[in-house]
């Protein structure tokens, strides 16, 4: 299954992807009004966590935040240690935990960037990919109508044993199930991968396999995780011809 585009509108809301990776995106929210909701959603949420820092502190709050390291040292054990030493070890702590929450978000932040980044790393390997096999001298376009309108396209390039498949308008499969891609041929039906729908329908394929033997790309409904041989009728079948 190949990366997923619509889970970067969270990095692309945060301004977290470099020039290149943010007109990668560009190109995809032109075509997904799914994302482009969310990014619109995420970015209110983050103009509105923004005023919510920006606003300032109650008068009063100094007052209330000292009285209350007051009264937490004065209602310690007074007797087993030197005062002194506590209130220096009562604040040397805070300003410990205080340090590490801040650490801890450092690297949370830096952690969501580099998993950004290497799913951006991905896709834009895959899309290098399918342009290869679009480009191929020995490509060919296939395409299948299935069931409630769906559709499916298929660019197959024998030579380099790989095929490019879009779908589109199918449903979501059903709860506890995934669609498998099927390399038909002679010798029956080889796994080719599993693959899940968008919100709008949509899903993009990357196959490998050997398409010299094979006569026809099946889909089917499987139960979750796929099974080593179909268990039901294909829902779209792509015959590839010669």
């Amino acid at each position: 299954m190949t990366a997923d585009i619509h889970t970067l509108t969270g990095a692309y809301a945060a301004d977290a992807l470099d020039a290149d990776e943010r007109r990668f995106f560009e190109r995809h929210l032109d075509d997904c009004e799914a994302c482009v909701r969310e990014v619109a959603e995420l970015q209110a949420t983050t103009a509105r966590l923004g005023a919510a820092v920006a606003v300032p502190p109650p008068p009063d709050l100094r007052a209330r935040v000292l009285a209350e390291i007051e009264r937490t040292r004065q209602e310690g054990p007074g007797d087993t240690s030197t005062p002194g030493r506590d209130r220096r070890a009562g604040w040397t702590a805070r300003v410990v935990a205080v340090a590490a929450a801040f650490a801890l978000l450092a690297i949370g932040a830096g952690a969501t960037i580099a998993h950004y980044h290497g799913q951006m790393v991905d896709l834009e390997q895959h899309q290098a990919r399918v342009d290869e096999v679009m480009a191929a001298p020995d490509a060919r376009m296939v395409e299948s109508h299935g069931e409630d309108g769906a559709m499916a396209r298929a660019v197959v390039s024998p030579s380099m044993g790989e095929a490019v498949l879009v779908v589109d308008r199918m449903a979501p499969a059903p709860s506890e199930h995934t669609y498998e891609l099927w390399l038909i041929g002679d010798g029956g039906a080889i796994p080719a991968g599993l693959f899940d729908i968008d919100d709008t329908g949509r899903t993009t394929q990357l196959l490998s396999g050997d398409f010299d033997g094979a006569y026809a790309i099946g889909v089917t409904v499987e139960p979750m995780g796929g099974s080593p041989a179909p268990t039901s009728d294909p829902v779209m079948m792509l015959e590839l011809g010669t």
